[in-house]
C-alpha cells in the first residue's frame, strides 16, 4: 500500500523544487530599460557630464574604449571622462544588435560610431577624429533594480594608424680580444 504513494511523494517534490527557481524579467523590459540607459549615457557623453557616464557603471565595472587603456572602476572611468571632456566635443551613438538576458545578467552586442572634435585644450597629438565599429557590453541588475554596465568593450572596424619609428641600428661591434 505504501509503495503507490512513492510517486505521488517525488511529483510533490519536483513542483515543490520549481518553486526556488528564478523566473526571468520580460524581454521586452529589459530591453527597454537597457535602451534608456544606453541614451542617457550616449547624452553623458554628448553633454561632456563625466559623473553620469561613470554613473552607467557598476562600481567595479570596467570600460575599455577603441585604442585606450582599460578603464577599472567608477572613480577611474569618471577621472578620465572629467580629462576627456576638457579636450573638446564627443559624440558616441550605440547601435544595439542582440541583447540576452538571463536573471539579472545581460549581454548586448551592437555598433557604434565615436566622433571627437579636439579644440585647443587637446593634447598633442590627439586630434579630431572620427571611429565606428562593435561593441559588447556586459549588463548586470544591480541592488537598486538598474541596469548597469560591468563591461563595455568597443572595438575599431578602422584599421589602426601605422606610426613611424625610427629605424633599429644595429648593435655595436664588440671589440677584438686581446691576445
Amino acid at each position: 500500500m505504501k509503495r503507490r504513494w512513492i510517486p505521488v511523494v517525488a511529483l510533490i517534490v519536483v513542483v515543490a523544487g520549481c518553486k526556488n527557481v528564478k523566473t526571468t524579467q520580460d524581454a521586452t523590459a529589459v530591453r527597454a530599460a537597457i535602451d534608456a540607459v544606453n541614451e542617457e549615457l550616449v547624452g553623458c557623453w554628448g553633454s561632456g557630464e563625466y559623473e553620469c557616464v561613470a554613473a552607467a557603471f557598476t562600481p567595479d565595472g570596467w570600460q575599455m574604449m577603441p585604442n585606450s587603456q582599460p578603464r577599472s572602476g567608477t572613480e577611474d572611468i569618471q577621472r578620465f571622462w572629467q580629462q576627456a571632456f576638457g579636450w573638446g566635443q564627443w559624440e558616441v551613438t550605440l547601435t544595439t544588435s542582440v541583447l540576452e538576458e538571463s536573471g539579472p545578467m545581460a549581454v548586448e552586442r551592437g555598433k557604434y560610431t565615436l566622433r571627437f572634435t579636439a579644440d585647443a585644450a587637446a593634447p598633442p597629438g590627439r586630434p579630431s577624429s572620427q571611429d565606428r565599429g562593435n561593441y559588447v557590453t556586459h549588463w548586470r541588475l544591480d541592488s537598486d533594480n538598474r541596469w548597469r554596465i560591468a563591461a563595455q568593450a568597443m572595438v575599431s572596424e578602422i584599421s589602426a594608424r601605422a606610426v613611424s619609428t625610427p629605424p633599429v641600428q644595429p648593435p655595436a661591434a664588440a671589440p677584438e680580444e686581446i691576445r
